[in-house]
């Protein structure tokens, strides 16, 4: 059965062996490679050069991260800071939440819809992006090389290994990124202060965000696409307010996703035990649900099981701080008990931390094989 198959598997709940396993392998990569953080981030060969080292060393997964680390970085709605640029060299890449979106901008994007508000907010993050058309002009290049960066990157690893992305493209739900943009207490603030405002703009922009979270699917023809509701966990907001603010919306998401034959990777860090009734009103198979070990899984086993794949939770302190037989028996008691019949992905809770000991990633792969 190849790697493909044994994630497709999961997805559709049906029992396979060996159960695939897929850490989030991104930063790690370079440490366990001997690279600095400013090589992998420097160039896409470098960071395929790192991970190819790292599989040598650690195993090889059942798909891969497909985003350049770069990339990846500047995804978000927030101010940038790189290793070998603003860092050190050997530093993990840091965002600075601060309060750059205001509230003119719920406005805006009711008036004037979410992609030209887009284009007029990411020079206010982005130093090398000016405001006004040669600015446009460089956002609608930077969004098509990326595409061809994430298409050139899934055939490498198609062709040289065969693997699989774990997804193709990636977008926020509009409630996390104004939680991003707004910053966390004023963006709270707004969600009391101002409501409908903020569940008209978040209506408003839901549809361009994923029509655009589509664009890297048709290039690379890829059927998996990334969601990071990050900011939408009851780390955060109340079940009643994601009801509320988030599940309309997300639900709208991972439907048209769903007709369109794409499967969601929710990508859930934070606590989602309260919120993981509500995922039984999204369509069956049409999630993989990433939990980071804030989310009891057992709970989401017994509530889900039937209905969405699990992907998670080997905590990055065992990663980190851990040894190889821990990993290992940690790793066994999830296979036991959440994917003996299926409708589960072994992987890190959230990314393998930098400061993983590659003994213990390898202990964490090889539990399945």
């Amino acid at each position: 059965m190849s790697a493909s198959d044994r994630i497709n598997n999961a997805i559709a709940l049906r029992h396979g062996e060996p159960i695939p396993v897929v850490p989030l392998i991104i930063a790690f990569a370079g440490r366990c490679a001997n690279m600095t953080q400013s090589d992998i981030f420097s160039s896409l060969q470098k960071w395929q050069q790192a991970l190819e080292i790292t599989f040598s060393r650690v195993g090889t997964p059942d798909a891969v991260f497909p985003l350049w680390p770069r990339d990846a970085a500047k995804s978000q709605m927030l101010r940038l800071l790189l290793p070998g640029e603003d860092l050190d060299v050997d530093a993990q890449f840091q965002y600075i939440e601060s309060e750059i979106m205001n509230h003119d901008d719920y406005d805006f994007i009711i008036k004037k819809g979410y992609r030209s508000w887009f284009m007029q907010y990411l020079p206010r993050i982005r130093s090398d992006i000016s405001p006004g058309v040669m600015g446009r002009i460089l956002t609608i290049r930077g969004f098509m090389m990326q595409g061809m960066r994430i298409k050139r990157n899934t055939n490498y690893w198609k062709k040289k290994m065969g693997l699989p992305a774990m997804f193709y493209g990636a977008c926020y739900p509009a409630f996390d990124l104004f939680s991003l943009a707004r910053s966390l207490v004023p963006f709270c603030h707004d969600l009391f202060d101002y409501p409908e405002i903020v569940e008209q703009a978040i209506r408003t922009a839901t549809p361009d965000i994923v029509n655009m979270a589509k664009i890297p699917l048709r290039v690379t023809g890829g059927n998996r696409v990334c969601i990071y509701p990050m900011r939408s966990s009851a780390s955060f907001i109340s079940p009643k307010m994601f009801e509320r603010f988030v599940l309309p919306s997300l639900k709208q998401m991972i439907d048209s996703f769903h007709q369109s034959k794409v499967t969601a990777v929710l990508h859930c860090d934070g606590n989602w035990t309260p919120m993981l009734p509500f995922f039984r009103e999204l369509p069956r198979q049409s999630c993989v649900i990433e939990l980071d070990g804030m989310t009891d899984i057992y709970k989401a086993k017994e509530i889900l099981g039937d209905w969405m794949c699990l992907k998670g939770d080997v905590p990055a302190t065992l990663l980190a701080q851990g040894e190889p037989d821990q990993v290992t028996e940690y790793c066994h008691h999830l296979i036991k008990h959440i994917g003996s019949d299926g409708g589960f992905i072994l992987s890190s809770g959230c990314e393998v931390p930098l400061d993983a000991k590659p003994e213990n990633v390898a202990a964490l792969i090889q539990s399945v094989r």
